[in-house]
């Protein structure tokens, strides 16, 4: 799977309209107790000198929301996720995004499942000019991630229009009225996990 990431000027508004689309559109394991729910859900990025922009949207209304703040537990309330190896040429690690449509966030880097370092950001709203969105038709979540920060966690770090970057786009519920598993890359493992970089899709800076 390929996603290109357009490129915009650093205070462009309404990025989304330009920007292509990633279809969170897989659900590779059986739906739970015959519950086949599979929320309609869309990725946007964009990059500009010094950032990568985020946009992810769901028509899932029925949300659960009881974290708050840095949470382990976001992935149990309705949830949307980037995981991404921002620099798989010269590191096997990638940070993941997850929020849920109250901002809370769970955030680690690592190379797998059991090797996640949890990120300490008590600031991470503003850093990542977070905003979220709950509206009749679902719920969308936007961020921002600073060029500064990814290099803070991969030193050698350079990019530019070319540059080939690893990941997936996530939609999940554990603990929500109908739990769900949706991926934009597809995962072949017998059992739900997103923690698994052997199966991300390509990311390329146009």
């Amino acid at each position: 799977m390929d996603y290109r990431i357009i490129k915009i000027k650093n205070d462009q508004t309404n990025w989304q309209e330009s920007a292509n689309t990633a279809n969170v559109d897989i659900f590779p394991w059986p739906a739970v107790n015959g519950d086949d729910f599979r929320p309609v859900t869309i990725a946007k990025m964009a990059f500009c000198d010094d950032s990568l922009f985020v946009f992810m949207e769901t028509n899932e209304t029925e949300i659960r929301t009881e974290a708050r703040g840095l949470s382990r537990q976001v992935f149990t309330d309705s949830c949307m996720e980037l995981f991404l190896s921002a620099d798989p040429a010269n590191s096997n690690q990638y940070i993941n995004w997850e929020f849920n449509p109250a901002g809370a966030l769970c955030i680690a880097v690592g190379t797998h499942r059991y090797d996640r370092h949890e990120i300490q950001i008590d600031t991470y709203m503003d850093l990542f000019q977070v905003k979220t969105n709950i509206h009749n038709n679902g719920w969308s979540i936007e961020y921002r991630i600073p060029f500064a920060f990814l290099r803070s966690c991969f030193p050698s770090l350079k990019l530019s229009q070319g540059h080939i970057m690893r990941g997936n786009f996530y939609k999940c519920g554990d603990k929500t009225a109908h739990p769900h598993y949706g991926c934009w890359s597809p995962i072949e493992l017998p059992y739900p996990d997103f923690h698994c970089p052997t199966f991300f899709g390509t990311l390329i800076l146009e």
